[in-house]
């Protein structure tokens, strides 16, 4: 499969405040802080038509009273993920064909990843705020907003890598996998929040 990265659409933050909303609605109870973040967050950065979210709550015991009031407005949680990554809940909005309702869940050993036939529109990552890695996606994205010449050099990796072909998006995000750590170990140093 081949990665689609686009120039910047500057109706990408239109689109997260629209699904901050929905998640507001479905978690506001368990008061969040709901973020845009990845490469749609930075204005003029070229992407992957995919808007991220990171929402924050505020210890472990909420990441899973998030998953059925998220799925409950539509998007597919991916349990699959968990064993790799338990410190998050992941879910997304998948392009669906017409007329056909996505799956609620996506278990450990589906074979469904994202970015296969069946594209995702929305990425949704809930962690702990504060903790490690919700800050590194925070910092990233506000580094690569104040400092052009990194988001330059990351939109190029991004932009040669699409001419690849990969197995997964998983593949894709492995390739561009170095530049991005270097760039957060930056951002956390640089960053203030």
């Amino acid at each position: 499969m081949k990665v689609l990265i686009v120039p910047y659409d500057p109706l990408w933050p239109d689109s997260f405040a629209e699904h901050q909303r929905v998640l507001s609605e479905a978690i506001g109870h368990l008061f969040p802080v709901i973020d845009h973040i990845g490469s749609t967050s930075v204005p003029g950065l070229a992407a992957k038509p995919v808007i991220d979210i990171l929402v924050g709550v505020a210890s472990d015991e909420l990441l899973d009273k998030t998953i059925e009031p998220i799925t409950n407005r539509g998007y597919t949680y991916f349990r699959k993920y968990e064993p790799s990554m338990p410190y998050r809940r992941f879910f997304a909005q998948l392009g669906m064909p017409p007329g056909e309702t996505p799956p609620s869940l996506i278990d450990i050993g589906d074979p469904f990843v994202t970015g296969g036939p069946i594209p995702s529109l929305v990425n949704i990552h809930v962690m702990v705020r504060h903790t490690y890695h919700w800050k590194r996606h925070v910092a990233l994205r506000d580094y690569l907003r104040s400092h052009a010449a990194m988001a330059e050099a990351y939109a190029a990796l991004k932009i040669e890598l699409a001419t690849r072909e990969y197995g997964d998006t998983n593949e894709y995000n492995a390739a561009k996998d170095d530049f991005v750590k270097a760039a957060e170990q930056h951002a956390l140093a640089w960053w203030k929040g």
